[in-house]
């Protein structure tokens, strides 16, 4: 047995602990250990008891270690945010960092504001498109004038058609 828990240990497990082969308690527990469990460890076919809890492990657990919790050996992984793999800890898969989510987060929030501002740009243009169509229409009743008195023009040609009209209904005359 080794008990070297709470004693303030850092930097990661070593592999050749996984040389012991008589070991049978191991407990690291509540030290500062980090990085990934060594694969080595799994070949310890007479460890009963493996205490790792309290530290700052990450990664998958070896599946040696794994397959013999269902031999009756008792193992603690507890309070290592980063270790996955086996029941009862998170899966292990492609989960995004802190900085990936961030990433992520930036993007969107960068792209929201792009279709803000384009929204805004295009119900100003729209705004402005409006407004001189309405000065267009109220500064200009001569426009309306000169529309109508073609428009009434054009009924009196259709109406007329065949008759003879006058120099005046011509209008004036550009060779004199």
């Amino acid at each position: 047995s080794i008990n070297l828990s709470s004693n303030s240990i850092r930097g990661p497990v070593p592999s050749s602990i996984g040389t012991i082969t008589s070991l049978v308690e191991l407990d690291l527990s509540y030290n500062f250990f980090n990085g990934s469990i060594p694969d080595s460890l799994g070949q310890l076919t007479s460890l009963r008891r493996l205490n790792l809890n309290g530290n700052s492990l990450s990664g998958r657990v070896p599946a040696a270690l794994g397959g013999r919790l269902l031999h009756g050996a008792s193992f603690n992984f507890t309070d290592n945010a980063g270790l996955c793999g086996i029941p009862g800890l998170p899966t292990c898969g492609p989960h995004l960092s802190a900085g990936a989510k961030i990433g992520i987060a930036f993007g969107g929030s960068v792209a929201f504001l792009v279709m803000v501002i384009c929204s805004v740009c295009w119900w100003k243009r729209r705004q402005n498109i409006l407004r001189a169509q309405h000065i267009a229409a109220r500064g200009a009743p001569y426009a309306k004038a000169r529309t109508q008195i073609a428009h009434d023009i054009q009924m009196t040609r259709h109406y007329n058609h065949g008759h003879a009209r006058t120099a005046a209904e011509n209008g004036p005359s550009l060779l004199s």
